[in-house]
């Protein structure tokens, strides 16, 4: 894991409330608090492209996260897209988007009007959000286990 994937995650921690950082919903409250910018998160029953699970979507005045309607992680999802907005990412070149869902007779016109070109830096991307989302549900799993009462007992006669 790089050391900004962990670098963003403690950072989000820092700014949350001790009641936000116990759920990712909470979390992403403080993310949007911090960044002075709302995310709304909405279920999706659109359809997504092939192999998309969650679509992050940068709005003029907001983020807009959505997960597919018919996904069974839908916090990994969720905790994946908000890596994408924490880490900076710039996400999907647009002409490599705009070719998934045109005829292949239309990619040189979509070449021309959007003026852009792929980056090899989408994998890296995803594989950084794969990382975040690991990193973050994992401190969010481990600070709600250790609230429950039994497992603090247990912590605290093996400390003892």
């Amino acid at each position: 894991m790089t050391n900004r994937v962990s670098e963003a995650v403690d950072r989000l921690f820092r700014v949350a409330t001790s009641g936000e950082a116990s759920t990712l919903t909470g979390l992403m409250e403080a993310a949007a608090r911090d960044r002075k910018r709302p995310i709304t998160v909405v279920q999706s029953n659109k359809s997504l492209p092939l192999g998309v699970f969650g679509q992050w979507v940068q709005h003029p005045d907001r983020d807009e996260v959505s997960c597919a309607d018919w996904v069974h992680a839908r916090e990994r999802t969720l905790a994946h897209e908000l890596g994408h907005i924490l880490l900076g990412h710039r996400g999907r070149p647009a002409r490599e988007f705009a070719e998934e869902f045109l005829p292949a007779a239309a990619h040189g016109l979509a070449k021309i009007m959007l003026r852009r070109e792929c980056s090899d830096g989408h994998d890296a991307e995803e594989i950084e959000a794969e990382a975040f989302a690991s990193r973050l549900l994992g401190r969010v799993n481990s600070n709600q286990a250790s609230r429950n009462p039994g497992v603090r007992a247990r912590l605290d006669e093996a400390i003892r």
